[in-house]
């Protein structure tokens, strides 16, 4: 029974401490900005010594090996937020090392390999003085120096606030506008449920947070593993019970799918039981290949597919009751960071082929099934190579993040210490990577913070869900005190900043909200038009205007869909008056025996017209990550696969043959792309914007971002550190129209580095660099 007399206090301070624009309830912050503090100054502990470094400032840096710590005292003139600008460089490669803020755990670092780059973390502190140090997470870092500022907040507003399926139903609709109502303002409790035959029934968190605070979490977090699995799964009411939680407490669902394979694939037939012990959701535990979900006719492709038949009549069920479902499938992708952090099998095969299964995830549910019932949410960490994971705006509507610090497994055991941080240096920064375009929510938890930090660091988290007590003082999520003390959880749960169950709208489902119009949503072109052009395609007719998609230095890259499979194909050319020569490529992306190839099919134009582009015998391959592929029988199979592809993506290298030709790809157009079969075709091409930022500058030598005429690792450095410090390191005009080597037209970024690293390594042959994903 609710406890009504249990009652909220302190919402006119709460609201005030979340006002707009970054305001926050503190003395007003008047410390200098920019104070430096060089780490070779810190006090250390355990392998961390003061090294020399030419590249450093003052010729010295704090290397970190093995372990040990850095720490450096903070004076703040006054309490509040404060940026942290670490500059330092990993050796051996990207690595991650522990931020502490007073003892308190504040998220973790990820640090390039190459340059001092800055690694910014917004913090609290407290006025005085204020301990803040480095802990080993991954080591192997040296580290240069730190600057101080305080920091402007931003305002926590999404701009894209629609369901990213135009179908969606009037109830997810709804829902998400309440979402979108509350982020910023508030904080919505969650709470997720036990696994079926667990220590506990499923009721006992709930009941635990009845009975201690008086109010039930808003959110439910479920999980469709037994339910949705095809290999040992039995019926356990997940269903029901969302159902019930929704419709008849007007309860928000949300819910995750522990999808397990075999660990054994020989012999598997799909459809076959396997036993609970023989199957696994650990990359490391299964020889299943997760890329081969991508091929036609593997039996990895025929489980996925037939799990994703499994589930959908359940989520089905729920649609048609009218409930919706914060839908979290492919969660934990990165992992501890990178292309082999990766936790699940679904990641195991790196984000190429991961944002791949996301997106067949997304197409097999709504568009073969009809399931509109759906909140996308996608999981993000705050690393450096996090964004490669993203499937896209077309496919996420809001962003999470799994927040487990409370367990410092940095010696090598779990080491469980109560923290009640906001991570606001997480939120925030997960928030710029992608624009404020979502909203960012604490998908999972261990502590889930307090009241008082979340309103002091405007950390705005959209909603947490607290994982399970799993049984153990180490994995009681909810009621340890390592994790949350009691009294944390009714100080939580009793605030006005905290919106629980009996808090929710009685309109949750029924607010009248209207359609969604398609020519807003984020699966358009939002600053180009899309345009479709159909013709008789029985000749080549190169005078003829198709619509004229124009495709330039400034336009980037741009997928054409083809209606189907083709071996060969056609692209119009427009060259410039005068010019005689131009080349480039149609891209695809063919996923293969465990690996995920990208395909450049190069052709050349020596005039503007029609150029006939044979798919099987004018290409280019390298292995994303390797060498260039020189083994015959897998280039027959990768050309086997090419033509099964129906999406290729739109290239322009540049031109550079002949006294009239160009030297970069200023005025040489693609104007459509085509397939030649003597039937009436319907094609589409999708121009991806972009900013150029080199204006009229021509290329001289592409990636040769210091100028000195020849293409080096320098020039990769050059690149980030003007990336990192650009006031002290900005590239020059010509530089800058020379660094911009991968995907030419993007603006100059880390990628660009990393092609000239390429080259360097040998994996690349030639600039420029053109990646699978746009």
């Amino acid at each position: 029974m609710h406890k009504n007399f249990f009652k909220k206090a302190g919402a006119a301070l709460m609201a005030a401490a979340m006002a707009v624009n970054g305001a926050v309830i503190t003395t007003a912050v008047n410390a200098a900005d920019d104070v430096k503090y060089e780490f070779e100054n810190a006090v250390f502990t355990g392998t961390v010594a003061a090294d020399d470094d030419a590249d450093a400032s003052g010729g010295k840096v704090a290397f970190m090996k093995e372990d040990g710590t850095i720490s450096v005292s903070v004076d703040a003139a006054e309490s509040g937020m404060y940026d942290i600008t670490i500059y330092a460089k990993g050796e051996g490669g990207s690595k991650i090392q522990n931020l502490g803020v007073n003892g308190v755990d504040q998220g973790q670092i990820s640090i390039s390999e190459e340059g001092y780059n800055p690694i910014t973390m917004t913090v609290k502190l407290e006025k005085g003085e204020n301990d803040v140090t480095i802990s080993k997470s991954w080591g192997w870092t040296k580290f240069d120096y730190m600057t101080v500022k305080s920091a402007t907040l931003p305002e926590i507003k999404a701009t894209q606030t629609d369901c990213c399926d135009i179908k969606a139903t009037a109830e997810t609709r709804s829902l998400m506008a309440y979402l979108a109502s509350v982020y910023g303002n508030g904080i919505i409790s969650g709470q997720q449920e036990i696994y079926n035959y667990g220590p506990h029934d499923f009721e006992h968190e709930f009941e635990y947070l009845n009975d201690l605070t008086g109010h039930y979490p808003a959110i439910r977090g479920f999980d469709f593993l037994n339910s949705a699995n095809i290999l040992y799964g039995s019926e356990d009411g997940t269903v029901d019970r969302m159902i019930d939680w929704a419709k008849n407490k007007n309860g928000i669902v949300t819910a995750s799918w522990h999808i397990t394979v075999p660990k054994k694939m020989e012999g598997y037939k799909v459809g076959n039981r396997v036993e609970y012990n023989d199957a696994t959701y650990r990359p490391d535990e299964t020889d299943f290949v997760t890329s081969n979900v991508l091929v036609e006719g593997s039996v990895e492709r025929e489980f996925y597919l037939k799990s994703l038949e499994n589930i959908a009549p359940q989520l089905l069920k729920l649609q048609e009751e009218g409930v919706p479902v914060i839908w979290r499938p492919l969660h934990e992708a990165e992992g501890g960071g990178g292309e082999t952090g990766g936790w699940f099998w679904w990641a195991k095969d790196g984000s190429a082929a991961y944002k791949e299964i996301w997106k067949l995830t997304y197409d097999v549910l709504v568009n073969e099934y009809g399931c509109h019932n759906l909140i996308w949410e996608w999981n993000s960490y705050n690393y450096e190579y996090s964004q490669d994971w993203y499937p896209g705006d077309e496919y996420v509507d809001i962003i999470g993040y799994d927040k487990y610090n409370c367990t410092d497994w940095s010696t090598g055991s779990a080491v469980v210490k109560h923290n009640d941080s906001a991570i606001s240096s997480t939120f925030y920064g997960i928030m710029n990577k992608y624009d404020s375009k979502k909203m960012v929510a604490m998908a999972e938890n261990d502590s889930f913070s307090t009241v008082d930090n979340l309103t002091s660091e405007k950390a705005g988290w959209l909603y947490f869900c607290t994982w399970y007590d799993g049984g153990s003082d180490d994995t009681n999520f909810l009621s340890n005190a390592n994790f949350n003390t009691k009294e944390d959880t009714i100080a939580m749960y009793q605030s006005d900043y905290c919106i629980t169950l009996d808090e929710l709208p009685a309109d949750l489902y029924t607010k009248n909200i209207a359609p969604i119009d398609p020519a807003l949503t984020t699966t358009k072109p939002t600053t180009t038009a899309q345009t479709t052009v159909t013709r008789a395609a029985t000749e080549a007719d190169p005078n003829k205007d198709y619509g004229k998609v124009v495709f330039d230095k400034t336009k980037k890259n741009y997928k054409i869909t083809l209606p189907k499979a083709a071996e060969e194909f056609y692209i119009n050319v427009e060259l410039p008056d005068g010019v005689t020569y131009a080349n480039g490529g149609l891209g695809v992306s063919v996923p293969l025996d465990g690996e995920y190839y990208w395909v450049n099919i190069q052709w050349e134009a020596k005039q503007s017209g029609a150029v006939k582009v044979n798919v099987f015998d004018n290409f280019l391959n390298c292995s994303l990550g390797t060498e260039v592929v020189e083994d015959e029988a897998l280039i027959e199979k990768i050309k086997a696969q090419l033509g099964k592809s129906k999406e290729y993506e739109g290239q322009i290298w540049y031109a550079s043959k002949g006294e009239t030709a160009l030297t970069d790809t200023s005025g040489v157009k693609i104007i459509d792309a085509y397939i030649m079969d003597g039937s009436s075709t319907t094609v589409t091409t999708s121009p991806v914007p972009s900013e150029s930022p080199t204006g009229s500058v021509e290329v001289t030598l592409l990636g040769d971002a210091n100028c000195d005429g020849k293409l080096s690792i320098a020039d990769s450095t050059a690149i980030l550190q003007s990336l990192g410090n650009p006031d002290k390191y900005g590239l020059s005009a010509q530089g800058a129209a020379n660094a911009d080597c991968c995907d030419p037209g993007d603006g100059v970024l880390p990628s660009d580095a990393l092609a000239i690293q390429k080259i360097d390594a040998k994996i690349l042959s030639a600039l420029p660099d053109i990646t699978a994903e746009k």
